[in-house]
């Protein structure tokens, strides 16, 4: 129990550390940083926000009118291969279509509702925490990779991955597989409900990306990753700046991706790594999803641990693929 408490208090002394850090670059540079977080709502109200809120308004309304069940009821293989129930497709489906988070709001939706547990919700998270077709065609592959070709091959890859992500959870066992007991009503909720749940996410998603915008950028002014950076070109005999985008896409995946096509890098490269920074997603997007996840109490650990799988798988898919086409 000390060593428990010990812990805790290290972890708190920690994050105080880090947010004394970030107020006081902050204070020094204030001009820079407003700019910073100009930017990242700029980049929410003029990118995300027009392909998102109609997204997440239709898709909230198909899962109250009850679509998912629909729909489940003609896929029956889903069971069998994830070990969830059917109307897994539907969230699966719907998150490669409108891309983060809305794979995660779905389920938490879901979860609400009553028509998954706590455990189902777990496993289905594991493969429908995707990326959509007009970020990855779009945004990475024509837009900043300039290649239909790899945006094609990024987004096969990017499938693949979540799907085999699915089959490596498959089993995964949580301490309660009740069903939630605080359902909603699904008649009581009046097109007015539905919209202001969905600008109420919209905006909780605007708010993330502006707050990591700022923190990139402190990050990047403070040179805090160069020595580890540094360290890696060495080991790896390599451009230190591939690992500097790198470590930006863990944070945010478009700074990343921008990073990465900025380095004039070989189609395999720039690819494999596009690939394995949209797959992880990043720890903005992160942020997102565990919002509207913690209506069934998602640890925060095993959403990273099964990220990371699924980037790991995605960007070996890629490689191989980019290998071959």
């Amino acid at each position: 129990m000390r060593l428990s408490n010990k812990f805790s208090i290290n972890r708190k002394l920690i994050l105080i550390l880090v947010i004394t850090i970030i107020l006081g670059a902050i204070v020094i540079n204030p001009e820079v940083y407003i700019t910073s977080c100009l930017n990242g709502i700029m980049v929410w109200a003029t990118v995300v926000l027009p392909a998102l809120l109609p997204f997440m308004f239709f898709t909230k309304t198909l899962t109250e009118l009850g679509v998912a069940d629909i729909l489940a009821s003609k896929f029956k293989l889903f069971p069998k291969i994830f070990k969830v129930p059917s109307l897994a497709i539907y969230v699966f489906i719907l998150s490669i279509l409108s891309g983060y988070p809305v794979g995660a709001k779905i389920v938490a939706d879901l979860y609400e509702s009553g028509a998954i547990s706590k455990e189902e919700a777990y496993k289905i998270t594991t493969f429908t925490s995707n990326s959509g077709p007009m970020f990855i065609l779009g945004s990475v592959g024509i837009g900043m990779l300039t290649s239909r070709k790899l945006g094609i091959i990024i987004l096969i890859s990017h499938i693949l991955g979540a799907l085999i992500n699915g089959l490596i959870y498959r089993n995964h066992k949580e301490n309660s597989t009740e069903i939630n007991k605080k359902i909603i009503e699904k008649n009581n909720l009046s097109i007015g409900d539905l919209m202001w749940n969905t600008v109420h996410s919209v905006l909780i998603i605007g708010g993330f990306i502006a707050l990591f915008f700022v923190i990139i950028e402190i990050i990047n002014n403070l040179n805090i990753f160069s020595p580890i950076s540094n360290l890696f070109s060495k080991i790896f005999n390599c451009d230190a700046n591939i690992f500097t985008a790198i470590f930006n896409g863990i944070f945010e995946i478009t700074r990343g991706c921008l990073d990465i096509s900025k380095l004039g890098l070989s189609e395999l490269i720039s690819g494999t790594l596009c690939t394995f920074i949209i797959s992880f997603g990043g720890l903005a997007t992160a942020m997102q999803a565990l919002v509207f996840l913690k209506k069934f109490d998602m640890r925060f650990s095993f959403f990273i641990k099964q990220k990371i799988t699924h980037a790991i798988f995605a960007s070996v898919i890629s490689f191989i693929l980019l290998l071959i086409f």
